[in-house]
């Protein structure tokens, strides 16, 4: 499987924000996505009425402030003692303070634990998928549901949620006590709300397009650099130096003329509110100020908490609006998530199995057909008898199917088409992870983990001595490069190996099938990485570690398989020679003619 690129979306303030060229759509199903992510965190949802209840509080401090104020002017004017007041006021900013405090605390920790629980559930669904899902997929894509999409959802319950409770109370309460101070102030006030609204519609309209374009430029400019970076060897290598660099001009170009429109565009709004926001403060100010002229307003001290109200009123709009996009942008990565949630998982073990404590290793392929996709058959008739013991080769072209039999023989994927039987029983007829363990496999894509050199080896085995590590390390050839290592066994191996040669990473997945001691043994070009003379070594370990088992190796390089009991050449999806070296030579057909053409006496 290969890594076609990373996607990973994110968000800006509402603005979708890029991946590679892949940019953040809006939600489907916002209710729907809402409802089911409610249901996935049940359980972990422990302390959101405690949210709810200081959202609420911090709304009415924040509220009940300008109030105080107002009647902090009344009592200057009157002449009255105003010390208490002020306590009461400074009580107020103190309370407000402690409760966001207190907000934030528990909302960090609700977050957490519920972006925990998302994660390790998609985490876990991951591991029960087919090697189908990611074959289709992207592995970057993959990884930036696993990561971004996930994190999206954490701001949003962790900053937007509280926001938005708080906002949404702060807006009530602010509109009750306006209209209870003065309803005509109050009708003033919201039409300078609906101006800001109206107006920030009309902007977003044009720069959510603009922001778009840009993020979509941004990612082909990203994936122009990743290109570039990684290619740079063959970049220098055909001189090719001065080109990229123009290409690399054109995109970055056509990136800075998209981002100056959208930021001259969104640059309008804030002044334009701001505009709006003081007309409308002379207006209360003005019209209040008729009002206590001619008696309708009594208290000067309501002129004070009424500008301060509108001052206050329009901010959480605005931060509203905001937040509504980053909230749709988390929904959107919730159904993300859900799309893999779900996928359907591999098939499930059938009810009535049959034990697999010690398998012979007889394996009959009955006229097994397969596709990856309905179009597309690759093995479109095999049928094969393999005694336990026998080891199989498997030749032939690029993409004749040879490694699509050894994903059908470990039930990567189920045929499509006849059936497989290992001791005389269907491989389906085996529970999944019995079946697994009988493989000892070497892939031709060598994979190695952040660990040290012992873990790899040992990977997937619980109790196996130093001893034993250094054992199979030997069988593969492997234990004399190991000890040239910095800290031989204990070496930490970073970045899956990317400090060993791709040869020396193929010797530790080797010793790693090695120590499985598995009575299946599975070599999927396991020399296609090495030198001749590694070559030889590894000829040697893989008679050793076949020797009285079923075994299939999969090779380019023929030498390594002239011992092999049945050599099997795949073509177009069939069998088309059978046989032993020796008569495969004598026969004078296609291996033959590839076996003379390696080893240099083609005619």
């Amino acid at each position: 499987m290969e890594n076609k690129g990373t996607t990973p979306p994110a968000n800006l303030n509402g603005i979708t924000r890029p991946g590679r060229g892949v940019l953040v759509i809006k939600p489907k199903d916002l209710k729907g996505t809402l409802l089911r992510l409610w249901n996935l965190t049940k359980g972990r949802r422990k302390g959101l009425g405690w949210i709810l209840l200081l959202s609420a509080l911090a709304s009415g401090a924040s509220i009940l402030s300008p109030y105080v104020t107002g009647n902090v002017i009344t009592a200057i004017r009157s002449g009255n003692p105003i010390f208490s007041v002020l306590i009461l006021l400074l009580a107020l900013y103190v309370c407000e303070w402690l409760i966001k405090f207190l907000q934030q605390f528990l909302m960090a920790s609700i977050g957490q634990r519920i972006i925990h629980h998302i994660r390790l559930t998609l985490f876990d669904k991951m591991k029960t998928l087919p090697l189908s899902f990611f074959d289709r997929r992207q592995h970057g894509e993959l990884m930036s549901r696993l990561t971004n999409d996930v994190d999206n959802i954490s701001t949003t319950i962790s900053n937007s949620l509280t926001l938005l409770l708080t906002y949404g109370f702060t807006i009530i309460g602010i509109l009750i006590i306006m209209f209870c101070l003065s309803p005509l102030l109050t009708f003033v006030s919201l039409i300078s709300v609906g101006l800001i609204l109206g107006l920030t519609k009309l902007v977003t309209k044009h720069t959510k397009k603009l922001f778009a374009e840009q993020q979509k430029n941004l990612g082909i400019l990203n994936g122009k650099i990743e290109e570039d970076i990684s290619g740079l060897p063959v970049m220098k290598a055909f001189c090719r130096e001065e080109e990229a660099e123009r290409e690399f001009d054109k995109k970055n170009e056509a990136l800075c003329s998209t981002s100056i429109q959208a930021l001259i565009w969104s640059g309008y709004l804030m002044p334009l509110m701001n505009v709006i926001n003081n007309l409308c403060y002379v207006a209360i100010a003005v019209l209040s100020g008729m009002l206590f002229v001619n008696g309708t307003i009594s208290r000067i001290g309501l002129i004070t908490s009424f500008l301060l109200y509108t001052r206050q009123l329009t901010r959480p709009f605005v931060e509203i609006a905001n937040i509504y996009n980053n909230f749709q942008t988390a929904v959107a990565g919730a159904e993300r998530v859900f799309e893999i949630l779900d996928e359907a998982s591999e098939p499930k073990d059938r009810e009535a199995t049959f034990p697999l404590d010690n398998p012979r290793g007889e394996i009959v392929l009955n006229h097994v057909q397969f596709g990856y996709t309905p179009e597309k058959q690759v093995l479109k008739d095999i049928s094969l008898t393999i005694p336990a013991g026998t080891q199989v080769a498997i030749v032939g072209p690029t993409g004749s199917g040879k490694t699509t039999i050894i994903h059908l023989l470990t039930r990567f994927y189920d045929v499509t088409g006849g059936s497989i039987t290992l001791d005389g029983h269907d491989l389906r007829d085996y529970r999944m992870e019995d079946l697994r363990k009988v493989f000892g496999v070497v892939l031709q894509d060598t994979a190695l983990f952040a660990a040290t050199v012992k873990e790899n080896i040992a990977y997937g085995q619980n109790d196996v001595s130093m001893e034993q590590i250094r054992e199979a390390a030997g069988i593969a050839g492997a234990d004399a490069f190991i000890e040239r290592l910095p800290d031989g066994y204990d070496t930490v191996l970073e970045q899956g190996g990317a400090e060993l040669s791709q040869g020396e990473r193929q010797l530790l997945t080797i010793a790693r099938a090695v120590l499985t001691r598995a009575p299946i043994m599975i070599l999927d070009e396991a020399t296609s990485s090495v030198d001749t003379v590694t070559e030889q070594k590894i000829r040697r370990a893989m008679l050793n570690i076949c020797e009285g088992r079923t075994s299939f190796i999969i090779a380019h390089r023929l030498s390594t398989i002239r011992d092999s009991d049945i050599i099997l050449l795949i073509k177009d999806g069939v069998i088309a020679e059978k046989g032993t070296h020796e008569e495969l030579m004598k026969r004078g057909g296609k291996y033959a003619l590839m076996y003379k053409t390696q080893s240099g006496n083609a005619v």
